[in-house]
């Protein structure tokens, strides 16, 4: 979904309500407090930001000539694996996830699950995932029909819905009294009506 910045406004949390309304988490009238935080993870495979070695950053939207913080609500994590830098004995947790996560070998995989737990279980994941292509491309066609189906069954019963309000509508029946009956608005069937001339 493409979002447009929150507009210009005295308080911080009305101008970041904003983006949040378009994602429904709060409606006019409601509080503040009611927002949750959002945060986009960027795990990248190569290099955004050339002028520094910072393989790891966090962006929050900040007042440009102080640096105050603007909302605590909206955040970015930017994660550069080319920029991992060698290996060092204690690491944050973060570091480790960020060179498990740019694993290349399955030997890499299985080095650093044997030292975290966390590690072993996401290792575990992925072996499912990738052990067997065959399965994983019969998963997706199964879900894809899935799909088609729910869609068909959908459209059809939208045609079959609009077939019998124009039946009605034929037959002589007020449009109020369609409406009821078939629980759409009287908007749509006054539309309907409309087309058939």
């Amino acid at each position: 979904m493409m979002l447009r910045p929150p507009r210009s406004t005295l308080s911080s949390s009305s101008a970041a309500s904003d983006v949040y309304k378009r994602q429904e988490q709060i409606r006019e009238g409601d509080s503040y407090d009611r927002l949750q935080k959002c945060i986009q993870v960027s795990i990248l495979a190569h290099v955004l930001f050339q002028e520094d070695d910072e393989c790891y950053r966090r962006i929050s939207f900040c007042d440009v000539k102080t640096g105050k913080e603007y909302t605590d609500l909206m955040e970015m994590h930017i994660l550069e694996l080319p920029k991992l830098p060698p290996e060092q004995k204690s690491e944050t947790d973060l570091m480790q996830w960020m060179r498990f996560l740019n694993g290349k070998r399955r030997e890499d995989f299985e080095k650093m699950a044997k030292k975290n737990s966390c590690f072993e279980e996401a290792y575990k994941e992925l072996d499912k995932l990738s052990a067997d292509e065959k399965k994983r491309l019969e998963y997706e066609a199964r879900q894809k029909a899935i799909r088609d189906r729910d869609i068909l069954i959908k459209t059809g019963e939208n045609r079959g819905r609009k077939e019998i309000i124009l039946s009605m509508i034929e037959a002589g029946l007020p449009l109020e009294q369609i409406a009821e009956i078939t629980k759409e608005t009287l908007e749509t069937i006054q539309e309907l009506k409309k087309k058939m001339g």
